[in-house]
């Protein structure tokens, strides 16, 4: 039987942000601490067996302490409760199992708005490419709209779970360019724009990409000497910060400006 046939079909499972279950009747209450570190370790790694070890290491990482396994067994066993409420007290588990090497949780990755958003940014990005600019800008707004804060903030400094966030936070930046990209190639609310990709670019000063979005931005409504002081600034910090200069595409804009050349929506394809 395949991991993941037959399940509720009204569970949802949130990992953008503090770790949470819902269901058509609203959130499940998940528990104490270290019990939703259950939840979130497994959610590492949906339909996939995780060791007893690694789930130890997840929830304590100072080490364990001498009855971990009996907790372990018990924060299981409660969240089962919670997301399987009307199976039998010894019938099978169909979500969270226990397996001969550990446990499983059995999720469709389309229950884990994780991979829904990393679904949506890929069709955002399509549109974009296509030039469908209102088309993409309101798929990538949704991708962001499922961010609710830190992803696995549970786990703490478990490597696993820092390495996946740390990915996942980058393809949250990589949504907040894409979506800029195509708001600017729309034309679409030249003041909004520019606010928002100062306020990332002074969070971001290296990420050339933002400051790229910006410079053209500001040139689109004639401020170029704004511009300049952009890349200045980025300039500055990859300096400072890591000892590189500005990207070809960062420079090449930067020339296009000082000869005075049109930049605006046609560095965008716009």
């Amino acid at each position: 039987m395949n991991a993941v046939a037959n399940l509720p079909t009204d569970l949802s499972f949130n990992i953008l942000g503090p770790v949470a279950v819902s269901s058509n009747g609203g959130p499940l209450p998940l528990g104490p601490a270290r019990q939703r570190a259950v939840l979130s370790a497994l959610l590492l790694a949906p339909g996939q067996v995780v060791g007893a070890e690694r789930l130890t290491e997840a929830i304590w990482p100072a080490g364990p302490p001498g009855n971990a396994v009996a907790s372990l067994h018990s924060y299981v066993s409660h969240l089962r409760r919670q997301l399987e409420p009307d199976c039998p007290p010894w019938g099978r588990n169909r979500i969270l199992r226990r397996e001969p090497q550990g446990y499983l949780i059995a999720v469709e990755a389309e229950r884990v708005d994780a991979r829904r958003f990393e679904g949506l940014l890929r069709e955002g990005r399509r549109l974009l490419r296509e030039g469908r600019y209102p088309e993409a800008s309101r798929v990538l707004r949704t991708c962001l709209e499922m961010w609710r804060g830190s992803p696995y903030a549970e786990l703490g400094d478990y490597e696993p779970a820092v390495c996946e966030a740390a990915r996942l936070e980058e393809l949250r930046l990589a949504t907040m360019e894409a979506l800029w990209e195509a708001e600017l190639a729309w034309g679409h609310d030249y003041v909004t724009a520019i606010a928002e990709l100062a306020a990332l670019s002074a969070r971001f000063p290296t990420r050339e990409r933002l400051g790229w979005l910006l410079m053209v931005a500001l040139c689109e409504v004639d401020r170029q000497a704004e511009a300049v002081a952009v890349y200045n600034r980025i300039r500055r910090a990859l300096a400072q910060e890591l000892g590189v200069d500005p990207g070809r595409e960062l420079r090449s804009l930067f020339a296009r400006i000082l000869r005075d050349e049109s930049v605006g929506r046609d560095c965008l394809g716009g």
